[in-house]
């Protein structure tokens, strides 16, 4: 095997066993109210997962039919620190915001 065959097929197991600590369900007033009327609902997800990915895991893990996804990439605030006259800026955090409908029942 390569090294980038290797390379590749660890960084999948690590993304598999940190999956569940990563991907969450929203759970707001917003998000429960458009649960309640449209049957949508929202998740978060880690950038790099792209749209046939999201699908094909919620598909395999909540055993869902999807009919609808939309993704949106959200940026959380920098923290800037202020010491001794000097600042310094944290990291830009990014994460992906997946709404989805499920097919009625």
């Amino acid at each position: 095997m390569s090294e980038k065959r290797i390379k590749f097929l660890f960084y999948k197991e690590y993304i598999n066993k940190n999956l569940s600590k990563k991907i969450k369900p929203i759970i707001t007033e917003k998000a429960i109210f458009t649960n309640i009327s449209n049957n949508y609902y929202t998740f978060i997800f880690p950038i790099y997962f792209n749209k046939k990915e999201i699908s094909k895991y919620l598909q395999r893990v909540y055993r869902i039919k999807i009919t609808k996804l939309h993704t949106n990439i959200y940026y959380k605030k920098k923290s800037n620190k202020r010491i001794l006259k000097k600042t310094f800026s944290g990291k830009n955090i990014k994460f992906k915001k997946a709404f989805f409908k499920v097919k009625d029942f």
